[in-house]
């Protein structure tokens, strides 16, 4: 198990020493405070510049190129950096909305032309209204009363000058006018490259002032840990001249936190969880692939304190899962080759490692599937190869498939059982655990055995499972509970046999899925094949079309099938009955992370 064991830690001193204590605390990184008086509301020293703050990194995250950036030794005015920092962006937000106007305009006048409208004066008073008409309108025309010609057409439209003083009624034409303004196309065409060059410049000094962005994240990291220390101050219990504070640590944490309280002249006390208290859930991993299994747990619950630690059964019955539905090797393959090309830049950063060794064991696990089901983008190996040998699946046998799937789940669900059996051992849940697991065995007994003995056999798991269940609920309830009391949650315990049979069939969307997923890719190759055959020459360039897009189509939907459903089934059916209690997770009192 490695959920870490937690001991309670309540430190004490001088009123006057908890400022430096809590900067201390909060430097160690060890303690979940727990709250000894409710805090009061976070007052920010300055909310204005400290949301002009966040907007000026949140700026420097964002540019497309980044320097190296100045080290923190650097003289920094901040205030005059995030100045420049907020006027560059504004500069560059003005220079976008002019271009996205002009690039507007420039599409619209494009086909009618170089010219300018005429003044007023010169018409006597009348102005042309332009109209880009759809050919389908053509007969609209005849119902303008006004003058009006055809000075030009394209494709799809009519372009129409109309000679009116006022602007035309909004039904004079089916389209509204286009404004041309009172630039011609070379004017607008001009200040559209002053505008490239003027973004250009600006997106040069941004990308200068990303050197700041070490020394800001700093200065935004430093703020938010003020405000921890703010709202942990808050929750410390003051007298005149002491202070207390307590929290959750974890044991091997003790030392540290001894060396601590000596060098500020603290009492210190430790003591281990009492058999009411909830601590914290802390996973401990080690390696990237269990980290990264202690991700997708935490993703939808921590587990309870006291109860165990799934990450791996989730990160490999996950990988299992998925390479089930994608059922592919060439798709494998190519999730494969992208990870490859990223794995570099995945692992600049810790939780970037954790993902690409869940991606490399994802690849893995599809692609030994994929060449046991025999499928290379939808396609075959040929017969007698050594890739045809491999094959041992077959995804279009319906019995033998549904027969994997359900196996699989009631391995899956067992696992869970077991976990249960084992940390209840001495209590009612442990014995209805081992039950549930006796009636999973009698149940696929019934389905898969065959003759008297097999039956016979499958019977008495049966009935051994039902009453184990019984008995655990009996045991299971609070004690000086009535016998009516006692009986009722045992019968109410047996009724999980329906969850149970539902939680099994769940399994079989790996089968469907799976199966799907390579009727599509054959579907797609078979389509391909028959345009080539029926079309020659143009045929080849559509049929290579056709590949391409319906494989894209296959493998998103793929991934977001092997994702939403490989999770589905650890978070529903694996947690419904191994994690029956939820607990919360461990938020150490520590410093920010820099800001990357």
């Amino acid at each position: 198990m490695t959920i870490a064991p937690m001991l309670r830690v309540t430190l004490c001193g001088l009123a006057g020493e908890k400022a430096a204590v809590l900067e201390a605390l909060q430097a160690l990184g060890a303690l979940h405070l727990i709250p000894l008086r409710r805090p009061g509301p976070l007052t920010l020293d300055d909310p204005a510049a400290r949301r002009r703050a966040d907007t000026a990194f949140r700026h420097l995250l964002d540019s497309p190129e980044k320097l190296r950036p100045w080290p923190l030794r650097q003289p920094f005015d901040a205030e005059a950096v995030i100045a420049e920092i907020i006027e560059n962006r504004r500069t560059l937000r003005r220079l976008s909305d002019r271009r996205d106007e002009l690039g507007q305009r420039l599409e619209a006048l494009a086909p009618w032309g170089e010219f300018r409208r005429p003044d007023p004066a010169e018409l006597r008073g009348e102005r042309l209204w332009l109209y880009a008409l759809p050919r389908t309108e053509r007969a609209a025309l005849a119902r303008v009363e006004l003058p009006w010609a055809v000075v030009g057409h394209s494709e799809t439209a009519l372009h129409v000058a109309v000679v009116a003083k006022q602007p035309p009624p909004r039904d004079t034409l089916p389209v509204p006018p286009v404004e041309p303004g009172d630039q011609t196309l070379a004017e607008l065409r001009a200040e559209f490259a002053d505008l490239a060059i003027a973004t250009e410049m600006a997106e040069r000094a941004r990308a200068d002032l990303t050197r700041w962005r070490l020394a800001l994240g700093a200065k935004l990291a430093a703020a938010e840990d003020a405000d921890d220390r703010r709202v942990a101050a808050e929750q410390t219990l003051d007298d005149d001249r002491v202070f207390a504070l307590q929290g959750w640590a974890p044991a091997d944490s003790a030392p540290a936190l001894r060396g601590l309280a000596a060098a500020h002249g603290l009492a210190l006390v430790t003591e281990p969880p009492a058999a009411d208290d909830q601590p914290p859930t802390l996973l401990r991993a080690q390696g990237d692939r269990k980290a990264m299994g202690s991700d997708l747990t935490q993703f939808y619950m921590s587990p309870g304190y006291r109860s165990w630690d799934p990450s791996i059964v989730v990160f490999a019955s996950f990988a299992i899962f998925f390479a089930m539905i994608m059922a592919d090797a060439g798709y494998a393959l190519l999730i494969g080759a992208l990870t490859a090309f990223s794995w570099r830049r995945l692992g600049a950063k810790a939780s970037g490692k954790r993902l690409r060794a869940l991606l490399a064991a994802l690849t893995g696990a599809s692609l030994i599937y994929g060449m046991a089901a025999g499928s290379y983008f939808g396609f075959s190996p040929p017969a007698g190869s050594w890739l045809a040998s491999l094959v041992i699946v077959n995804v279009a046998d319906f019995e033998a498939m549904m027969r994997l799937s359900i196996l699989l789940g009631a391995a899956h669900i067992t696992i869970a059982l077991a976990a249960v059996a084992w940390l209840e051992r001495a209590r009612g849940k442990g014995m209805a655990a081992l039950g549930w697991i006796a009636v999973i065995a009698g149940g696929l007994a019934f389905w898969i055995g065959e003759g008297a003995p097999a039956y016979l056999a499958a019977s008495l798991l049966l009935a051994a499972g039902l009453g184990a269940v019984f008995v655990g609920g009996l045991a299971g309830q609070p004690r000086g509970a009535s016998l009516a009391t006692r009986l009722g949650g045992a019968f109410l315990g047996l009724t999980r046999a329906t969850k149970l049979f539902g939680d099994l069939l769940s399994y079989l969307r790996l089968f469907a899925l799976g199966l799907a997923s390579a009727s599509l890719a054959g579907t797609f190759n078979q389509l391909a094949l028959d345009i080539h055959a029926h079309k020659p020459g143009i045929g080849l360039l559509l049929a290579i079309v056709v590949l391409l897009f319906g494989h894209a189509i296959n493998i998103a939907i793929g991934l977001m099938s092997g994702v939403v459903h490989g999770l589905r089934l650890n978070y529903i059916e694996f947690f419904g009955w191994g994690l029956p209690e939820e607990g919360y997770p461990f938020r150490a009192f520590a410093r920010r992370e820099m800001p990357a």
